[in-house]
């Protein structure tokens, strides 16, 4: 689980201000003192604390009356930080129940160091190792050209489904419905290429493609004209009305000696 133990700096067992055990990382001299100070000051009414500065994060697990104190470079990983304090925390707790005659209220400094350093050590190597078994199973893997073909058919097989997938589906706006198919990546345009249609991804207004130019355009357009005939249509019918009342007038009148009189 820890890519690389080098990013240990330090992890303890203690209780109260009394540390039990301890390992600490021979790269970083003098850090079993600063543990010390951290102990003393536990943060309470905490089941877990972290806090990060100078590149070390220091991690508080607290299961009363035992505290599992340790410090991480701030590259590693949280879910491999997490997953060693846990470990150390179940060993921990395996070996005092495994050592029943032991008092446990009146323990001295380092009183479990000889028993559980060991076991840092071997919390350590046992990644190690698995790192080992690891790249030894990639290397034999990469030996064999049938694997890695069955391996990439397997693999590439339910991504292509899951494009597929994810390819198809309807987009709608203003009513108007745009099913995407997968054989064209779920993607439409429009003529002007301005026009996007599918699962995900958003249409501009009036962009939904259609036969013979944009859909809103063609709309507005026969708006115009339509509103162009109307208005021709008024003008012509005022012009027969008022053609009808100009003649209506000469019949009476009989020509223009109405204006003579």
């Amino acid at each position: 689980m820890i890519s690389n133990p080098d990013l240990i700096l330090y992890a303890c067992i203690a209780k109260g201000s009394t540390i039990l055990a301890e390992f600490a990382s021979p790269s970083e001299p003098g850090i079993e003192e600063i543990a010390q100070k951290c102990i003393g000051i536990a943060p309470p009414h905490h089941t877990t604390f972290s806090h990060t500065a100078k590149k070390k994060t220091y991690t508080f697990l607290i299961d009363d009356p035992f505290v599992y104190f340790t410090v991480f470079h701030h590259d590693l990983a949280k879910l491999e930080s997490s997953w060693f304090i846990d470990r150390v925390k179940v060993s921990f707790l395996e070996l005092i129940a495994s050592n029943s005659l032991r008092d446990l209220d009146n323990l001295a400094s380092l009183c479990f160091q000889a028993e559980f350093y060991p076991l840092f050590r071997e919390i350590l190597a046992l990644d190690l190792d698995l790192g080992d078994s690891l790249t030894e199973t990639t290397s034999k893997d990469s030996r064999n050209p049938s694997m890695d073909s069955t391996k990439e058919k397997t693999v590439t097989r339910p991504l292509l489904m899951k494009k597929k997938k994810r390819s198809s589906g309807v987009c709608s706006i203003g009513g108007m419905e745009d099913k995407s198919s997968s054989g064209g990546g779920g993607h439409h345009r429009g003529k002007d290429g301005s026009g996007l249609s599918c699962g995900g991804m958003e249409f501009s207004v009036a962009m939904t493609p259609k036969s013979g130019g944009l859909y809103m355009l063609e709309s507005r357009q026969k708006a115009k004209q339509m509103w162009r005939k109307h208005v021709w249509v008024v003008l012509t019918l005022d012009l027969v009305i008022c053609a009808v009342l100009f003649f209506v007038w000469l019949w009476v009148c009989r020509g223009f000696t109405c204006i003579d009189g």
